[in-house]
């Protein structure tokens, strides 16, 4: 299994650090950590021996990086994404590129949601993503989300996959119906670590084509792409347009 840890900073370097740990341990498989960060020295290349065990390091923007990453990964990659909890939505940048490229006489965009989940914490900023949590407090920094929430010390009821399909129906209702949801689960993989299957991003790209690009495409398809935890979630609506068809809504993601 390969793991790809966007950033080498102090988050990248303590998600490296415990993969190494767990792999030390034999409590998890790691055959390669790819640490990918702009700087050629990050804080990670001068804590971590390069070359230690499975580590390796690339010199890249993510967004560059991820042109190329996905478009080589295999179908049957079990590479697992690594990101910072503060970074841009990467996957629906990645997807609103190729999707337009792919096709380019539709317009591409995102909307704002116009009924939110009703979290605790939810926050809509223009031409951003839906930030959304079900804590309202501060949650431990390298918190694995147990059924034991450690903020609370009761048990975590609460699983935002859930709550985000509940939105989705809500939307529907409020005439921004989604013709498909794409979630990627950043879950638990060793101790403070949390990644997902970067295929899954492959795979949603795959779906929302075979859709616009099918023999009858309708003139508007919305596709509600989160990528989140059991409690934290980043939410975006993508939206595609035909010509004849579009309507004013909000830009791009940073």
């Amino acid at each position: 299994m390969r793991f790809v840890v966007l950033g080498g900073g102090c988050y990248g370097t303590f998600y490296a650090r415990q993969l190494l740990r767990a792999r030390a341990a034999a409590a998890l498989e790691v055959d390669e950590i790819v640490v990918v960060d702009r700087e050629e020295r990050p804080r990670a290349r001068l804590e971590l021996e390069p070359g230690a065990g499975p580590l390796r390091f690339v010199r890249a923007e993510w967004d560059a990086f991820l042109a190329d990453y996905l478009a080589a990964l295999e179908s049957d990659a079990d590479d697992r994404l690594i990101t910072p909890p503060f970074t841009p939505h990467l996957s629906v940048a990645w997807l609103l590129r190729r999707l337009r490229e792919s096709f380019p006489t539709l317009h591409w965009t995102t909307e704002p949601f116009r009924r939110m989940p009703g979290t605790p914490f939810e926050r809509q900023t223009e031409g951003g993503p839906l930030v959304v949590s079900h804590a309202d407090w501060i949650c431990p920094v390298h918190c694995i989300e147990p059924a034991t929430c450690p903020a609370t010390r009761g048990p975590r009821q609460w699983d935002l996959d859930r709550t985000v399909r509940h939105l989705a129906v809500a939307l529907e209702d409020g005439g921004q119906a989604v013709d498909q949801l794409h979630l990627f689960h950043c879950h638990h993989i060793a101790y403070g670590v949390g990644g997902f299957p970067a295929v899954e991003i492959v795979r949603a790209y795959e779906a929302i084509a075979g859709l616009v690009g099918g023999a009858s495409p309708p003139l508007r398809s919305r596709f509600l792409v989160g990528t989140l935890s059991h409690c934290h979630g980043a939410l975006h609506l993508l939206t595609a347009t035909a010509g004849t068809d579009r309507e004013s809504v909000q830009g791009d993601p940073p």
